[in-house]
């Protein structure tokens, strides 16, 4: 079993209180439309979130969340830090995978949880189990601009910290040397190992440090009866056993 599928396994058997983060709104074409449209925004985040082709697992699971609540989503993709700009100012639009943040619940409203995640310290040589001990090494340590966990590095107190575009330009970095370890999800780091021809195996993925929740998020003008709609279809497609197809098809 993956570790992912323990983690989420293990969360999604505990009462889930729906907070408010949103970057979420339809565009409702008529009261008496048998089909809503909504525009759904997303980053550029494999394997979560990849692009129009390839896909990803958040973005077929959104596609079967749009299924189960008869709702007709389009997905739309932009850089993550622009792809919130513009869920912010659409309105009744939705964004996903968005992690919690003080700073967007002020802006948005959190709808459900799509999907549950670990973040470990990834390198190619010696593990990192713990921030304590990646800040005593004074290793640089790479991250994805925009994201949360430069936050999170800098409250540690990190001070060798870049902030770099994209997962591919992050794992070439970490491969040729220009940093020392990347702070990511487990998952993302095997998967753009291997999609960009490097060896996955090479990859010392120490214990994770944080855990997080990708959410589906809401504008805050979203019609509370089209959330009322997608947190019910998201707790479906939880049980829904392409669930975890989809997720280990990734995974793997």
């Amino acid at each position: 079993m993956s570790v992912l599928r323990r983690f989420s396994r293990t969360l999604s058997r505990a009462p889930v209180v729906y907070l408010g983060l949103g970057l979420l709104t339809p565009l409702i074409l008529s009261s008496t439309a048998t089909s809503e449209e909504i525009i759904a925004f997303t980053g550029y985040l494999p394997p979560l979130s990849i692009n129009e082709e390839e896909k990803g697992i958040a973005v077929e699971l959104m596609e079967l969340v749009a299924e189960e609540a008869g709702l007709d989503i389009k997905i739309r993709f932009a850089p993550w830090r622009r792809a919130q700009i513009l869920a912010e100012n659409t309105p009744g639009s939705l964004l996903f995978t968005a992690a919690y943040s003080k700073k967007r619940k002020e802006k948005f409203e959190y709808i459900a949880p799509l999907l549950y995640t670990e973040s470990a310290l990834v390198t190619l040589d010696e593990p990192l189990d713990t921030f304590e001990k990646a800040i005593e090494s004074g290793k640089v340590i790479g991250v994805h601009l925009g994201s949360q966990r430069s936050q999170i590095l800098r409250r540690f107190g990190f001070r060798n910290v870049e902030e770099i575009p994209s997962a591919e330009q992050i794992s070439a970095m970490l491969k040729n040397g220009r940093i020392d370890a990347w702070y990511t999800m487990s998952v993302r780091a095997s998967y753009m190992f291997k999609k960009q021809g490097y060896d996955p195996k090479t990859l010392v993925i120490g214990a994770p440090v944080t855990h997080g929740i990708q959410w589906l998020a809401a504008n805050n003008d979203l019609d509370p009866q089209i959330k009322g709609r997608l947190s019910a279809a998201i707790s479906k497609v939880w049980r829904d056993p392409r669930y975890w197809q989809i997720v280990d098809r990734y995974s793997h």
